[in-house]
């Protein structure tokens, strides 16, 4: 029989890759390992430990082929990057900006003073006088 990635069983079994993993670290599903250091799987293993296997229907893309949402989601990256870019032009630029002058100190009012009532008293004051 034929011997397949992890990734192509997870998909042939309709199990995770985790499940996959966890199953031959337990021993219950027996591998190869290739020498770059990849597993191999048997199809006749799987069928043995999960039963038929799930072929894949003619014309469905798989996961890595390039799809429409791949494009989308580079272009999406991109002008996300660029929007970064923009945003940190931006930054540099306000980093070289003099620093704002310190606000200005109020004049402390005097306990029990009222600006409002201390004017209006003013200006009764003028109009008395004339």
């Amino acid at each position: 029989m034929a011997s397949i990635t992890v990734n192509e069983a997870a998909e042939l079994v309709g199990r995770s890759r985790r499940t996959l993993y966890r199953d031959m670290r337990r021993g219950n599903l027996s591998f190869t390992t290739r020498r770059d250091g990849h597993r191999q799987i048997e199809t006749s293993e799987l069928e043995r430990w999960y039963g038929a296997l799930k072929m894949p229907e003619p014309g469905t893309p798989s996961r890595d082929s390039g799809t429409a949402s791949d494009d989308a989601l580079i272009a999406e990256i991109r002008a996300l990057r660029e929007e970064l870019a923009g945003l940190r032009e931006e930054v540099a630029h306000l980093r070289r900006l003099p620093a704002p002058a310190p606000p200005q100190a109020t004049p402390a009012l005097e306990p029990n003073s009222h600006p409002f009532a201390d004017e209006m008293a003013a200006l009764r004051a003028k109009q008395h006088k004339e």
